[in-house]
């Protein structure tokens, strides 16, 4: 996905029916471009560099009879 700049407006938090109407105004796209975003600040507000990754985890288990 490419990297786009993101526009970011500061409301109020009690501003309830604004918020709705926004993202209602967003296309999925946007929206997602959104939560990515905000990913993005969380993981380096936790300090964490790099992009955390899923783990590939393999069991073999034997039915027990």
């Amino acid at each position: 996905m490419e990297k786009q700049a993101l526009h970011i407006v500061i409301v109020d938090r009690e501003d309830a029916k604004n918020d709705i109407a926004f993202w209602k105004k967003k296309t999925p796209d946007e929206r997602l471009d959104a939560v990515e975003f905000l990913r993005e600040q969380c993981y380096l507000a936790m300090g964490i560099q790099e992009e955390p990754r899923l783990v590939r985890e393999l069991r073999v288990v034997e039915k027990q009879r």
